[in-house]
This record gives structure tokens, C-alpha cells and sequence, in this order.
């Protein structure tokens, strides 16, 4: 019999008479080697009741100190005795590699506690190593614990947990809904394993049984919670995105002539986005706003916080993670319509810290865009590509998620090139289907992310599709591929031909979708455009600050226009908008 430290006290009342105790021997699963009155009167009054055979508490009592504990070398020496003992008892099973219990006693602690290891040690990150005692060397509390492993070889184990405070610790062990080291009653992989747990230590996780049965299992159902809450609040109905997460002046890549003499100075770009995210009403028709690390940490000319000026306007901020690409490409790959060979998103070095960094600074989401080119006589995108887009996105995923990060799924493919809808839509399922493996097996929480896909468009130099035709072939492509767990889908825009109008053709392929399809979607289908919701914004702007209010009500108009897209309710033409006039290719590259 092992019994953990916080059953004793429910032990000491148990009637000596009710246990033949000569026949059993008690070990701890751990021992303070110090001064610990509460803990000392427990076990000395359990030891009075029953005469317990094979304690090692009067074994190493010698070795104990009277003031905060013994200098590292002493605990060493009292785990190493403890191991002795252990492995050379005769009522203890050393038949296999470990030391086996008959039965194993525990409570678990607040935050997960089980035995005397505590989330995120050193001791509980050794588990599988086959260490059997530990000596732990904490201030002013040195203490010798078992194993993770040796608990784990006992041939039954029995919870024995009360109290409110516990739920959340008791329902993450039983779920398994927690990381790889932050539930230490979770890892516990006994060969039978009971619970006896009070109704206010269970309750909260009778509920979760039936929420989140089948659910990933790598992160705590409390995390699980706040994701499907973000994805659900960003999927809004009638809302999208507003991707403003340039790195220079949004006016770039407008390509408008006038709008690119705009000075891109930080004062500009700092003046321009307070402007647009402290557009009045604009969280009506828009749910999150992507920003560039600059923008995250900005503040107004007035001092205030960019993501203050975004929440208070009733919308989410959310973080640009990636850092590009480069063009020289992935070595060995083809040259494709955009002038450089094939490519890889950078930025999973450090992704765990600007995730981490990005939560603490207000941001809820994450995007992460990796490029795709097609063209179908040199057989791109090559697999070699694909392969590496969906990895490096479900790489990416999961790390947010594991931050507490809604991450967009983002596999461009762009539209450069010749060819037509057909070639974008074979290639454009073929990544999907990719993509959604790659993320299952990342054991990414799907009600916890979103998709941001290209539309299935023809080529800029080829045939010219009608919006029925790319809404007809794009959501049948996403029919087959994205899986209905998932919450929403937000498109990108893409870039247009010069004779078309960006903002225009966005909002009708969209309206034409949700039109096309009403009732048939099982996501939230909306947008996350950039300049396909700031061009006109911008012409009418031109880095003035006597044109702010025109430039908030154009912004505002495109995007009601857009919200009415996302019921298929958007009649062409009837928001106003800065056209094809000045149109100018956009700066290509990554952004």
C-alpha cells in the first residue's frame, strides 16, 4: 500500500479494527525532510491508530533536520536510502523494471498535484526515463517523491478527491485534456485506476464528458474553452476580418498611382490605422483586426494603445506571426509566374515567444500566410512545396493554439499566371485535402481555428470566369475538403487584373457564394480582406487628417457592403467605391 501525503488525514480516523494491518506495509509516494507540524501530526496519528508495518518515515527520521530542511547532498542521500528500501522490501513486487505497488492511495492537488510532483518539474518532465526516488531541493522545503514511472506500476490506483477548488484539476486528469506536463494526475498510467470524487469536485466535468468528448487532448479544457469561444466570437454572423497587417504603409499595396505617393513614415502609418480602427460602428460589420508587430505595440498621436483603440471599438486584435519568405526560394524548385522559384514561410524558431508575447499584449488570434504558385506546364506547385506549406501551417497552428492564439490557416495560392479556373481548382482541393491532414495530425482543435483560402479564380492573364462559376467551383472545392468542425472560413481578396475593381469583384464572389449556397455550408463563410476593404478608404484619405471622417465613412460603407455579402444579400454596384480609376500593380512579395 502507497498512500500520498493529503490522504493521510481522511486515514487517521479509519478503525484500527477494521484492517488486518499486520499483513500490510506502507510506503509514501513522498516525505518532507524538515520541520512540517501539520503534515507530522497526521502521519504520527495514523501510525498510533494502526500498527503499520515498513513506514519509512521512522527509517529516515535521523536524517531529518529540525530547521528548513537538509543541504541538497543530505537529500540525495535520503532519496537514495528511500530507493534502497523500495527496491529491496519483500512485500514490494520487483519483479519488472520498477518497484510495483499492490495499491496505490491519492489525492491530487489545485493545480493537477499528484503524489509530491508538480506541473511543469523537472521530475514530471522525467517521466519515462525510469527513475524511481527523486531528491527535490526547494527553498526551505527539501523533500525526497516517487516516480511518475513508479506510480504508474502500481497494479491499482484509487483518487480519492474532494472540494470545489479540485474540479478543474479533476476534470483535465480524467479527460486528458492537458499539456504534456501541467496535470501530473493525468500522466498517472496505473493498470487499473479508480475515482472516488464529491459531487462539487465532479460536477464541472460531467460537462465536459459531453462538450468536448473526442477533443484533442494535448491542451487543458480551459484553453479548449477560451479558443472555441474567440473562433466563435470572430465568426460572428455577417462579420470578417480587417487584415491590416502590412509592415508598410497599406497605401503600397493599394495599387492606386496617388495613393503611392502617400510618405510611408511611421507617423503615417500610425495616424492612417488609429483612423480606420476608431471607425464609429465599425465592429458591426467587423469581428477582428489583423496587425503587423509595429501596430500591436503602437500607440495613437494621443498616446493610446492601438489595441485599446480595437477592443474598445468592439472588435478583437489580432497578430501577424510569420516573417516572409525569401525569394531565392526552395532550392531545386521551378521558377513560377511571380519571378522567383517556389518558397517557405520563415518563423517557427521562435514562435512559442511572439505567441506568448502577442497574448500578453492583447491579441486572440494569429495569422500565418505561406505562398503557393501555379502553373500547370512546369507542374506547380511540386509536392515539394505543398508538403512543406501545409506542415509549416499546422506547425504554426498548433503553437498558437497552444498560446491561447485562434489561428488562420492561410495556403495562398496566388492568382499570377495564365491559366484558368479548372487548373485552380484541382490544385486548390489537392492543398486543401493536405492542408486538413497535416492539421489533424498536429492534433490541432479545429473548433479552435479558422481557414483563410484563396477563391478558385482563373489566372490574372487567363480566361475570365463570372462569379457564379468561382462561387459555384469554390465552394464545392471546400465541401470536399474542409471538415464542418471547423468554424469559419475568411477569404482573402487576391490581387485583380488592372481592368477589374478589387474591392467590387471581392464583395460579389463572396455575396455570389452565400447566395449560391445559402443553407448549404456548415461554416461561417465571410472575409478578411485588406485592400479589398481599404482602397477607397485610402484614395479618399491621402494622408490627410482633414479627410478622416470621409475616409472612416468610406471604410464603413465597404464594410457593410461586405457584411451583406456574407448573407448573400450584397446588390452589385451599390456601394460606392474608387473603381479602376489610377489603378497601378501592387507591390508584390511578401508583406
Amino acid at each position: 500500500l502507497c498512500l500520498a501525503a493529503p490522504v493521510i488525514s481522511a486515514l487517521k480516523d479509519l478503525n484500527p479494527d477494521s484492517v488486518d494491518w499486520s499483513k500490510v506495509n506502507v510506503f509514501f509516494t513522498g516525505e518532507h525532510l524538515g520541520a512540517n507540524k501539520a503534515y507530522t501530526e497526521a502521519l504520527d496519528t495514523f501510525c498510533r491508530k494502526c500498527s503499520v508495518q515498513g513506514v519509512f518515515y521512522p527509517i529516515l527520521r535521523p536524517l531529518f533536520s529540525t530547521g528548513s530542511g537538509l543541504p541538497a547532498f543530505a537529500v540525495k542521500e535520503a532519496a537514495a536510502a528511500y530507493q534502497t528500501l523500495l527496491q529491496n522490501h519483500p512485500s514490494v513486487d520487483n519483479s519488472g523494471p520498477l518497484p510495483s505497488f499492490d495499491l496505490l492511495l491519492l489525492d491530487i492537488g489545485d493545480d493537477g498535484l499528484c503524489g509530491s510532483l508538480r506541473p511543469e518539474s523537472d521530475e514530471i518532465r522525467a517521466v519515462g526515463n525510469g527513475s524511481v526516488v527523486f531528491g527535490i531541493c526547494q527553498p526551505g522545503k527539501n523533500q525526497i517523491a516517487i516516480s511518475m514511472d513508479v506510480m504508474s506500476a502500481a497494479k491499482k490506483a484509487i483518487f480519492a478527491v474532494t472540494g470545489e477548488k479540485k474540479k478543474d484539476a479533476v476534470r483535465r486528469a480524467l479527460t486528458r485534456l492537458h499539456g504534456p506536463f501541467d496535470c501530473p494526475a493525468g500522466l498517472l498510467k496505473a493498470k487499473s485506476t479508480s475515482w472516488f470524487v464529491d459531487k462539487v469536485a465532479f460536477d464541472e466535468s460531467d460537462r465536459t464528458f459531453n462538450v468536448l468528448a473526442g477533443l484533442p487532448r494535448l491542451l487543458p479544457f480551459a484553453r479548449l474553452q477560451e479558443l472555441k469561444e474567440t473562433a466563435a466570437k470572430l465568426c460572428a454572423p455577417g462579420k470578417g476580418f480587417l487584415a491590416a497587417d502590412e509592415s508598410a504603409g497599406p497605401w503600397l499595396r493599394a495599387g492606386h498611382a496617388e495613393a503611392a505617393k502617400i510618405p510611408d513614415v511611421i507617423e503615417n502609418r500610425a495616424a492612417y490605422r488609429a483612423m480606420c480602427f476608431s471607425t464609429p460602428g465599425l465592429s458591426e460589420h467587423i469581428s477582428g483586426v489583423i496587425l503587423h508587430w509595429e501596430t500591436l505595440l503602437q500607440e495613437d498621436a494621443k498616446g493610446k494603445p492601438m489595441v485599446d483603440i480595437i477592443t474598445e471599438n468592439g472588435m478583437i486584435p489580432g497578430i501577424k506571426v510569420d516573417k516572409g519568405y525569401n525569394k531565392k526560394g526552395i532550392w531545386g524548385t521551378k521558377v513560377g509566374p511571380l519571378g522567383h522559384p517556389e518558397v517557405a514561410t520563415v518563423g517557427l524558431d521562435d514562435l512559442q515567444q511572439k505567441c506568448a508575447h502577442a497574448y500578453k499584449e492583447g491579441a486572440r488570434f494569429a495569422k500565418w500566410r505561406n505562398v503557393l504558385q501555379l502553373d500547370p506546364a512546369k507542374g506547380l506547385p511540386s509536392d515539394l512545396a505543398i508538403k512543406d506549406t501545409v506542415h509549416t501551417l499546422a506547425r504554426y497552428a498548433s503553437i498558437c493554439q497552444s498560446e491561447g492564439l485562434v489561428p488562420i490557416v492561410e495556403p495562398e495560392i496566388v492568382p499570377n499566371g495564365d491559366h484558368d479556373i479548372n487548373y485552380c481548382q484541382k490544385i486548390t482541393e489537392k492543398v486543401l485535402k493536405a492542408q486538413f491532414k497535416a492539421l489533424a495530425d498536429h492534433h490541432v482543435f479545429m473548433e479552435g481555428a479558422v481557414l483563410k483560402p484563396n477563391m478558385v479564380k482563373n489566372g490574372l492573364g487567363g480566361p475570365k470566369a463570372s462569379a457564379e462559376t468561382i462561387a459555384t467551383l469554390t465552394c464545392q472545392t471546400l465541401l470536399r475538403t474542409v471538415p464542418p468542425s471547423m468554424p469559419g472560413i475568411f477569404f482573402l481578396s487576391g490581387e485583380t487584373a488592372l481592368n477589374e475593381d478589387n474591392e467590387e469583384e471581392a464583395t460579389v464572389n463572396l455575396s455570389t457564394m452565400n447566395s449560391l449556397f445559402a443553407g448549404k455550408l456548415p461554416w461561417h463563410l465571410s472575409f478578411s480582406y485588406g485592400k479589398a476593404l481599404q482602397k477607397t478608404c485610402i484614395v479618399t484619405w491621402l494622408g490627410k487628417a482633414e479627410n478622416d471622417a470621409a475616409a472612416q465613412k468610406a471604410l464603413k460603407a465597404r464594410a457593410k457592403a461586405n457584411s451583406e455579402a456574407v448573407f448573400g444579400k450584397y446588390k452589385k454596384g451599390s456601394c460606392a467605391s474608387v473603381g479602376t480609376d489610377g489603378n497601378v500593380m501592387q507591390a508584390a512579395g511578401p508583406y
